[in-house]
């Protein structure tokens, strides 16, 4: 009878182990989310690129900035490799804006612009434009590069 229950309370703890050392699938990626925005600017001062699987679109809002009254709102599209949007995904996964406050720093103070991050619609993270955030910087790297090559001179 007590080797039966030692039998017991080692297939327990063998099917506890087995639980507690598996791994939990990643969350899936689907979307991420940048915007930029300057207050005290001429022309188009806002942005928004959102990145997907197989796509990134960049909008820029032509009714943000002083005197701007009369632009068009423009959109740019780029299709993104699946390796490219692998890469993103990735780096997605790995970023954990969680443990961050809503607000880092002073965003758009002293006119120096404010920029956000926000993975799978999520509450996005807002900061200073182009600051260094430790959680996200590889992914802001990436994020970053791809605006500057959709966005028009």
């Amino acid at each position: 009878m007590i080797t039966q229950l030692k039998l017991g309370i080692f297939v327990a703890a063998l099917a506890l182990a087995g639980c507690a050392s598996a791994t939990t699938p990643p969350t899936e990626i689907r979307q991420i989310v940048s915007t930029t925005s300057f207050g005290m600017c001429v022309g188009y001062c806002s942005t928004r690129l959102e990145i997907s699987e197989g796509v990134a679109v960049l909008t820029r809002d032509g009714r943000s900035g002083r005197g701007s009254a009369e632009l068009p709102d423009q959109r740019f599209t780029q299709t993104l490799t699946p390796a490219e949007w692998q890469e993103f995904a990735r780096l997605a996964a790995n970023t954990n804006l969680s443990g961050l406050p809503p607000t880092i720093g002073c965003p758009d103070c002293a006119d120096g612009g404010a920029e956000s991050l926000s993975i799978n619609g999520a509450s996005p993270t807002t900061f200073d434009f182009n600051a260094d955030i430790a959680q996200a910087q590889a992914l802001l790297d990436r994020v970053r590069a791809l605006r500057t090559r959709m966005t028009p001179d």
